[in-house]
């Protein structure tokens, strides 16, 4: 991933306000919420909202979400070049990786835990 930061310039984020109502909307939204909101915006439109949440470290979960629903075009369009290609790369990292609060699936294994061996060893004296 580039080092670059994703600061959209002043320049890109002063053409029209945000209402923060639907912001809040968004960051307070379910999957199926979010989706039916995003949905009816236009995709530049979501891409200036990611460009200015990821700019918000509370928010920027939430604009990297937006911009997953976005195509790099859009995202440069809104951020500039070096942010939108940024924030483009950036959100396809995160749609790749699974949230953090999900349970990670754990791989069977065939031999037995280290604290298994010694609860069936002192099964096995019980029983003797």
């Amino acid at each position: 991933m580039s080092s670059l930061p994703l600061r959209p310039t002043a320049t890109a984020l002063a053409r029209y306000p945000i209402p923060i109502e639907l912001i809040a909307a968004l960051y307070r939204a379910d999957e199926e919420s979010f989706a039916r909101m995003t949905g009816r915006m236009p995709e530049y439109g979501r891409a200036r909202i990611a460009a200015y949440c990821v700019e918000r470290e509370r928010l920027h979960r939430l604009g990297l979400r937006l911009a997953g629903t976005c195509g790099e075009a859009a995202l440069i369009k809104a951020a500039g070049p070096e942010v939108g290609a940024a924030l483009f790369a950036h959100a396809r990292d995160e749609l790749a990786e699974p949230p953090s609060g999900q349970p990670q699936p754990v791989a069977p294994s065939c031999a037995p835990a280290a604290g298994h061996a010694g609860l069936e060893a002192s099964e096995r004296a019980r029983a003797a």
